[in-house]
């Protein structure tokens, strides 16, 4: 089992930050590849962030609301 850190990504070419507003995974559940996970605001768009790899969430780094640089840890899965 290997743990895999979940970063902010740069979701558009002048993306710096991004918000979570919203978590549509909690710790401990088992998680798909591609299944949405997260939704983030941008200053022109709300996007759904999918998991990248299949597991369990093991961490959620940000709490709802607070807005991040790109590149921040946002989450942990383990697979």
């Amino acid at each position: 089992m290997a743990e895999v850190e979940i970063r902010l990504p740069k979701l558009a070419m002048t993306m710096q930050e991004g918000t979570i507003e919203e978590w549509l995974v909690a710790e401990g559940d088992t998680v798909e590849e591609g299944q949405d996970m997260c939704v983030v605001s941008t200053d022109k768009v709300d996007n759904t962030m999918p998991v990248p790899v299949s597991g369990t969430v093991t961490r959620l780094a940000v709490p709802a609301g607070e807005t991040v640089d790109v590149g921040t840890l946002i989450a942990v899965v383990e697979t």
